[in-house]
């Protein structure tokens, strides 16, 4: 009985398997297509502080999932996302200049993006919502 039972479960396990492709079972196809959403040169447009300056978001060169945002904030220095569906999560992270930030921004259109996070500099916390336009 165990051996009649194996022969019919080990073809279907291998169906299983062979029909998931390299792609499916570890996510990078579709992360692919997530990351490439944000990628390019933005022109942010930061309130409240009325601020207009550049960010350049690109892949990470360490995990499949993340980005890497240059002038993050207009601080100078490098923000690093986790790229989840249609929205960067920041998690908390020093930014330089005694600054640290967090929080998170959506996909909107191809040449729109809409960012809310926080940037502490250790004695004050200041909400920031920012568009980001190609």
């Amino acid at each position: 009985m165990v051996n009649n039972g194996f022969k019919f479960i080990f073809p279907v396990l291998l169906f299983l398997i062979a029909s998931c492709g390299v792609n499916d079972i570890d996510g990078n196809q579709d992360n692919d297509n997530q990351v490439e959403m944000f990628l390019g040169t933005w022109n942010v447009s930061d309130q409240p502080a009325r601020l207009n300056y550049i960010v350049t978001i690109q892949r990470s060169p360490l995990y499949a999932d993340r980005v890497l945002m240059e002038n993050f904030g207009d601080l100078g220095s490098n923000t690093f996302g986790l790229v989840v569906n249609n929205t960067i999560v920041i998690d908390q992270q020093d930014i330089g200049n005694g600054f640290t930030t967090e929080g998170s921004g959506n996909y909107i259109s191809e040449n729109k993006l809409e960012f809310e996070f926080f940037l502490d500099d250790g004695i004050d916390k200041e909400l920031r919502r920012a568009i980001f336009t190609k």
